[in-house]
């Protein structure tokens, strides 16, 4: 099993390389950037000293890579508008000529755009939610070579998926970063900023830190105190079974963490794969972290089984939502009573449909089927993850399927219009003592967002030119 692990700037790699690294990834947002859409973390999902900021920085971690034997993949795993898609091909055109290795992505304008424009190689986010083979299969069209699994995927289920795709690398996440907006479902969640830690009561003299929204309420991370956010969540005692199910790629989430933080995780994991029983691992994870094991997909991993909208899509207005924070149980027993109450074409039921793994997947279309003929009855769907909007796009071009079907919310781009308007007022990002950057105090104050973030955030849609492109293709065969 070989360890992928976050790189913040390019004097880390000797010590991550000595530490068992087996390979690096970074996240990179320069001034064009920040000038034009902020420092927030619409370029790749953090902000700050998690990303590098200059071209030579980025050239310069690539070359030390390089040197050090480690491939070094760029994080490019948020959604983009057109004009975004511009620059970052642009950037990935730069970082394949410093020497990179590839880019970890999930758009699918991106991903379309990069099959033309750069040999880079493909690692597919854990943000797509590649839990069937439909959706696998669709991204390998768009040449990704390698998949995340997301951490509800158990080793069974990703010996089943490799099965059916054996040519195609995959990847778990080891270590960091577990929170229960996990996935998929943290990518229309996420805040514009980083929730603050504690910080001295004399704040008085701290200078300030311009930012966006610094009341932090659109970070879904903060929920009731963090209560849930285990700092060292640990897959050690699952990793062998990854690795026979045929994943080759543990990675340490963590990109921003300082680098003690990062070099310790890691060590422990190599350690960890030496010992000889799970017991073990248990008593080295206690005396290096001091604390209880915290099991990274154990008993206590929160399956996300269906989502929460943002905001119901105008056209669902006074239509009923089924799915909405459902285990998939829930899910499947009513969905036999949804297909059979779809009995009025001027107020359909919406289904609301989280992403599924292949046997939910069958069973929804076994039950779509069974409308097959009724001229009686109209049922609208908003799928979340690939594999099930192309399968449901194919049904509903049966004309004798009465289904419409759309995008749900983990497919678009989009933020919730009320926290964008809260982020837009002045009046509700009042000044406030936190920890800057670097660890030192600092005092968040507003600052009104350029004009194109204010677009981006306003314009939610996934069908941008590119996007448009992609789908078409995917959807030929």
């Amino acid at each position: 099993m070989r360890y992928a692990v976050p790189v913040n700037a390019p004097d880390e790699v000797a010590a991550l390389a000595a530490a068992g690294a087996g390979e690096l990834y970074c996240g990179y947002q320069d001034s064009w950037w920040t000038q034009r859409y902020g420092d927030h973390d619409s370029a790749s999902r953090r902000q700050g000293v998690a990303n590098l900021v200059t071209p030579d920085d980025l050239a310069h971690c690539a070359e030390q890579a390089r040197t050090h034997g480690l491939p070094l993949w760029l994080a490019l795993n948020s959604r983009y508008t057109e004009p975004q898609l511009d620059r970052l091909v642009e950037l990935c055109r730069q970082f394949e000529a410093a020497g990179g290795t590839g880019v970890i992505a999930s758009d699918l304008g991106l991903l379309w755009r990069l099959r033309t424009a750069t040999d880079l190689r493909r690692c597919l986010s854990l943000l797509a939610v590649a839990q069937n083979r439909t959706t696998i299969a669709a991204y390998l069209r768009l040449d990704v070579s390698r998949v995340v699994f997301p951490r509800f995927v158990r080793p069974s289920e990703a010996r089943r998926l490799l099965s059916v795709v054996p040519a195609t690398e995959a990847e778990v996440m080891a270590f960091f970063d577990k929170c229960p907006w996990v996935d998929g479902y943290c990518r229309h969640r996420h805040g514009v900023t980083y929730p603050p830690r504690e910080v001295p009561g004399d704040m008085d003299d701290a200078p300030p830190l311009y930012t966006f929204d610094t009341t932090y309420r659109t970070h879904a991370c903060l929920g009731k105190a963090c209560a849930y956010l285990e700092p060292y969540p640990c897959a050690a005692c699952h990793l062998a079974a990854f690795a026979q199910a045929g994943v080759g790629v543990a990675k340490l989430g963590g990109r921003g963490r300082p680098l003690d933080e990062r070099l310790l995780a890691l060590r422990f994991l190599v350690a960890a794969e030496a010992c000889a029983t799970d017991d073990e691992r248990v008593a080295l994870y206690r005396k290096t972290f001091a604390q209880p094991c915290a099991c990274y997909y154990g008993a206590a991993t929160q399956r996300r089984d269906a989502i929460e909208p943002v905001a119901d899509p105008p056209e669902t207005a006074g239509m009923r939502v089924l799915g909405s924070q459902t285990s998939l149980d829930v899910f499947r027993e009513a969905l036999s009573s949804v297909v059979e109450a779809a009995t009025s074409v001027q107020d359909p039921p919406v289904l609301l449909v989280p992403p599924l793994d292949d046997r939910n997947l069958i069973r929804l279309i076994q039950a779509l089927l069974a409308l097959r003929g009724r001229r009686d009855c109209r049922l609208v769907a908003y799928v979340n993850d690939l594999g099930t909007l192309i399968s449901l796009a194919r049904l509903a071009n049966d004309t004798h399927i009465p289904l419409s079907v759309g995008a749900g919310t983990l497919l678009l781009r989009q933020d919730d219009p009320v926290e964008v308007a809260r982020a837009l007022d002045p009046a509700a990002n009042p000044p406030r003592a936190v920890w800057g950057p670097d660890g030192e105090p600092r005092v968040l104050t507003y600052r009104r967002p350029p004009h194109a973030l204010v677009d981006h955030w306003k314009r939610p849609s996934l069908l941008e030119p590119s996007t448009q492109e992609a789908l078409r293709f995917l959807l030929s065969q």
